[in-house]
């Protein structure tokens, strides 16, 4: 259960970034204190007793038992510690709100959960457990606010997890969250690609529609087998390079034709008897 502890505090009147910054240098720190139940008003805390708290808490939920002075008096006030402000550069606090509560009405808030143990697929398995959720809504009183909530984790395989369901919350808490959220999963290990590195004389694949460089058309022309049928470097049948059948302008002409010799009564004959 959240731890409650005391811290006093005292009204603040002064507002304004010069003046805030003379409490900083006087050792104090500028606080706010709001609720549902509470108007507004402004504090201040001391540095090294708000610093002592802050490092004694083991989570985040801080219930703390406000002592305020004001006009001679002292007032205890419930509250949570809210929100921390912290110097982006320095190791100083800035600001602290405070959210009062009371101590007989139910508040929500949101709890760490942290697991417990190393999941067997870890362990024997080289698994990896991976955080789905760092923190778990809560519904309870002030009194059984838990600082964290711890869940075991050791029986987890590889592929097997732990939803909101599987928790056991405290006695007086109740978990908020959908019961099948899933808060922590045991994976496999990441395998190392190993790029496949081509054999020896292994052709590589062409690559359909890219677009052949300069000299490439004839380096594959040289890969093609002669002995294809119907390839350029194949002799096509009734080609040119091909002896042309019969009939053609090489072949001897048929008788009749020009190379032939003329037949008998034409000019080249020899003149019959009688005539000069």
């Amino acid at each position: 259960m959240a731890k409650q502890v005391q811290l006093k505090a005292q009204m603040r009147n002064v507002t304004g970034k010069t003046q805030v910054k003379r409490l900083r240098a006087g050792g104090a720190v500028p606080g706010s204190v709001y609720g549902t139940h509470t108007k507004p008003y402004n504090i201040t805390v001391n540095t090294r007793e708000l610093g002592d708290v802050l490092h004694r808490a083991t989570g985040e939920n801080v219930l703390v038992d406000l002592q305020v002075e004001e006009g001679g008096k002292t007032n205890n006030r419930l509250a949570l510690i809210q929100e921390v402000q912290h110097h982006p550069f320095l190791d100083t606090i800035l600001h602290v709100d405070f959210h009062e509560v009371l101590a007989t009405e139910k508040l929500h808030t949101k709890v760490p959960v942290r697991p417990v143990g190393e999941p067997a697929g870890v362990k024997n398995g080289g698994g990896v457990l991976e955080y789905v959720m760092r923190e778990l809504h809560v519904e309870c009183l002030p009194k059984d606010l838990p600082e964290l909530l711890e869940v075991n984790v050791e029986s987890l395989e590889i592929g097997q997890s732990i939803h909101v369901k599987n928790v056991v919350p405290p006695a007086g808490v109740t978990l908020t969250d959908d019961e099948d959220m899933t808060i922590f999963l045991v994976v496999a290990p990441i395998a190392e690609e190993v790029a496949a590195t081509p054999e020896a004389g292994a052709a590589e694949p062409e690559v359909i529609g890219a677009k052949k460089e300069e000299g490439e058309e004839g380096a594959e022309g040289e890969a093609k087998p002669a002995a294809a049928a119907g390839k350029a470097d194949a002799k096509p049948a009734g080609k040119a390079d091909a002896k042309p059948a019969a009939g053609k302008a090489d072949a001897k002409p048929a008788a009749g034709k020009a190379d032939a010799k003329p037949a008998a009564g034409k000019a080249d004959a020899k003149p019959a008897a009688g005539k000069k």
